[in-house]
């Protein structure tokens, strides 16, 4: 299927959205951070402040993936540039949100803080690219929308000379390890179970997942090692 990449309008913030929430909808993450109606629609407006920031800011970017035919959002990604020890970096959650009642905060701090935690032990003062989102519609899913975005930040970050950081879903590692990632570090959370606002009794696990560019004298880099 055809897809035609480019940056996103302000005036499609609100479909990222909408497109985030589908793909995400069977996280146990998401839904133990915004465990209600009231938090995820608070998500919802975030969602689009923190497009609207990946469009604006030199540090970020953001790329979409639209249908050729509808020109309707089938894929995006989200990154930020970390350049060495940048102090004053914030990649998903700002500590000074405010964050309303109807999310649970304890579940997204210790997120941000395990994950900000494990790159800094990874990459320690290396400079390297931060894919914080990268979600398709399910209806798009399997058609090649979200490697082909993938490539695109690797492109830009073999030009710059630097690796590419994320945490990947278990279900997706496999995904990424066929675009040459590698699994460096594992995630855990003990988080309550879907529905409940009790005891977190659930195992949940990401891993951290580091690609480098490998390009050499005379090679065709990213573009060229993915064709066909």
């Amino acid at each position: 299927m055809a897809f035609e990449i480019a940056e996103p309008a302000a005036a499609t913030v609100d479909e990222i959205s909408d497109v985030h929430l589908r793909a995400m909808e069977s996280n146990e993450l998401l839904h133990a951070q915004f465990p209600s109606p009231p938090s995820i629609e608070y998500l919802h407006g975030w969602l689009g402040r923190n497009t609207m920031e990946h469009i604006r800011d030199g540090d970020k970017g953001v790329l979409v993936a639209l249908d050729a035919e509808h020109h309707a959002t089938a894929s995006f990604i989200k990154w930020l540039v970390h350049q060495g020890t940048d102090e004053d970096a914030k990649d998903v959650v700002d500590d000074h949100e405010e964050w309303p009642e109807s999310c649970r905060r304890e579940y997204l701090d210790s997120y941000g803080q395990l994950t900000e935690s494990v790159r800094n032990e990874v990459m320690g003062n290396e400079s390297y690219y931060h894919v914080t989102f990268l979600c398709t519609d399910p209806k798009y899913g399997g058609r090649g929308a979200a490697s082909t975005l993938l490539r695109r930040v690797q492109q830009k970050a073999e030009a710059d000379g630097m690796a590419v950081v994320l945490e990947s879903t278990m279900e997706a590692v496999g995904f990424y390890q066929r675009l040459g990632f590698e699994a460096v570090k594992k995630l855990g959370l003990m988080l309550p179970r879907r529905g409940s606002s009790g005891e977190a009794t659930v195992v949940y696990e990401e891993r951290c997942m580091v690609w480098r560019p490998t390009r050499t004298p005379g090679a065709g880099g990213v573009e060229a090692a993915f064709e066909g």
